[in-house]
């Protein structure tokens, strides 16, 4: 066995952290960080067509979904809600590759790796939104984005099977 397949099948035999945390603590955690990364979009208003929508999201192979409105000047959870204008659901890989500009969310998309279900109006909000996101003008971002710029590589080797 290449060390590669070694180590894909050493993390194979771990359980996802977030199965072991329950949704609603995973919730309240995610949701806090994007309070933080995006605090300087929230307080310029370039969220607010969240105001009233539910947004989904389920990375599909570490048993992790999280949901998020906005109100009242933050970005709220709500793991125990079954209803949601938009979902957006995909593999840890994908995100991942998504996120430290690996790879154009479009791309994804078309490549049927990200999939998004509900109002297609959202949809394009929710992408324009983070294609127009500055890290480089957000103190937190920037610091949480190059912390993914350097992890990459290892963070890669973990979610992604094939690399």
């Amino acid at each position: 066995m290449s060390p590669s397949n070694a180590l894909n099948y050493a993390f194979s035999l771990i359980p996802s952290p977030f199965s072991l945390v329950p949704n609603l603590i995973s919730n309240k955690i995610i949701v806090a960080l994007f309070n933080q990364v995006f605090k300087q979009a929230i307080e310029a208003g370039d969220l607010d067509f969240l105001k009233g929508n539910w947004v989904s999201i389920k990375v599909t192979d570490i048993d992790l979904e999280f949901a998020f409105s906005l109100k009242g000047g933050s970005l709220i959870d709500d793991s125990q809600r079954h209803s949601h204008d938009l979902s957006i659901r995909a593999k840890a890989c994908d995100f991942l590759s998504m996120i430290t500009k690996q790879k154009d969310p479009d791309t994804l998309f078309f490549q049927r790796k990200i999939q998004m279900q509900g109002s297609t109006e959202l949809g394009l909000y929710v992408k324009n939104f983070l294609d127009a996101f500055e890290v480089e003008s957000h103190w937190f971002s920037h610091k949480t984005d190059r912390a993914l710029q350097k992890g990459y590589p290892l963070l890669k080797k973990i979610f992604c099977k094939d690399g």
